[in-house]
């Protein structure tokens, strides 16, 4: 029985040999887990409930490690330090992930809160592990040592943070792992985890896509992160304009009833209400105009713009480009041009007559040509 056992998951029968167990051992160990079932089925759904009740938490699951796989991770950690000695009286505290909850939040930032709920309402049998990736900046390791975790760099780029808490809904605990972890660091780990996991670990392609779809999987966190920003930097933004405009109006609100009480005559208040209300207008035309222009900001920052930016910088710095000199009187022609320009394209009648101009006309056709 036990040799199609070590066909299934890859172990060989020589090293399972001078690693000391027995299979007689494994199948006691196996029948006892099997009897403990439905307390660590209890114990996890406790978890479960009291981890949803924090509001940052965006979705979670977990699972009951089964029989075999047990028996698979007792051998490859025998297998992998002889010396280590796993049996039915220890086996349970050997093997740490019996119950397993992954905790999935939408937000990197959103672990803080996560942390200090898991911090307050368990006792950590172990300082938190976080796994991070190489290059992943200081500020980002300095975090996690500050809020008393451990760090440990992973060898496939894999991000999470684990804890180790004794739980239980009755007289009895069991030791849970929880995996805390954004859902793209979810995404990435559970399609590595059935692509390479455990036969392919060391297969160069894939090992080579893995780290790409990491990657991504990170600049999709940062992403989300920073439209997080935005979206509160706009909606802050937006606040203080109301804000600012609601007080205006309520300062001509103010002055107009003042000027309503003045002890003048009507034609004088008349002069000084038309100035409030061409205000009010001049001010709703600032909001429309801003409305306009509300995708510039985010243009500027493209990589679009950025190269063209670039490309007009070499080109004006390079060596062959000869700078205009223009004097006064040129800029004063062309302050002057500009400002007639301005009145044309605000006048249709205008801009109609000056695409009928012949000079303009002729023009035109000269430039479609050279183009």
């Amino acid at each position: 029985m036990h040799q199609g056992f070590f066909e299934k998951y890859n172990i060989d029968p020589l090293q399972f040999d001078r690693s000391g167990l027995r299979w007689n051992e494994l199948e006691s160990i196996s029948e006892h887990y099997s009897s403990v079932r439905k307390d660590l089925e209890a114990t996890a759904r406790y978890t479960v409930d009291n981890i949803l009740s924090c509001s940052l938490v965006h979705s979670i699951n977990y699972r009951i490690k089964d029989n075999e796989h047990l028996l698979e991770k007792i051998i490859r950690k025998c297998v992998a330090d002889p010396e280590r000695c796993i049996t039915l009286e220890n086996y349970q505290q050997e093997i740490s992930d019996l119950i397993g909850v992954r905790v999935l939040h939408l937000f990197k930032e959103d672990w803080s809160g996560i942390h200090e709920f898991i911090s307050r309402s368990w006792e950590l049998a172990e300082a938190p592990v976080a796994y991070v990736r190489k290059g992943d900046s200081r500020r980002i390791v300095d975090f996690y040592q500050e809020n008393n975790c451990r760090i440990e760099e992973h060898p496939h780029g894999y991000r999470s943070v684990h804890y180790l808490i004794q739980s239980g809904s009755g007289k009895r605990s069991f030791t849970v792992e929880l995996q805390v972890r954004t859902l793209f660091e979810e995404a990435w780990g559970e399609i590595d985890h059935v692509v390479r996991y455990p036969y392919h670990r060391n297969n160069e392609l894939l090992v080579r896509l893995s780290s790409i779809l990491n990657r991504l999987s990170g600049d999709a966190d940062e992403l989300g992160t920073y439209m997080r920003y935005l979206n509160h930097q706009m909606q802050t933004t937006e606040e203080i304009h109301r804000k600012e405009i609601e007080n205006k109006n309520r300062l001509i609100d103010s002055l107009k009833e003042s000027i309503e009480n003045l002890k003048i005559d009507s034609a004088e208040k008349h002069t000084l209400t038309s100035t409030l209300n061409a205000l009010e207008a001049e001010q709703a035309n600032a909001a429309r105009e801003e409305e306009s222009f509300m995708w510039l900001n985010s243009f500027l920052e493209t990589d679009l713009f950025k190269s063209l930016s670039s490309r007009i910088n070499e080109i004006v710095s390079s060596a062959d480009f000869d700078p205009i000199e223009v004097s006064e009187e040129d800029i004063e022609i062309l302050g002057n041009a500009q400002g007639e320009l301005l009145q044309i394209l605000g006048n249709k009648e205008k801009m109609q007559k000056f695409l009928e101009d012949k000079h303009v006309q002729t023009l035109m056709n000269q430039i479609g040509d050279e183009s």
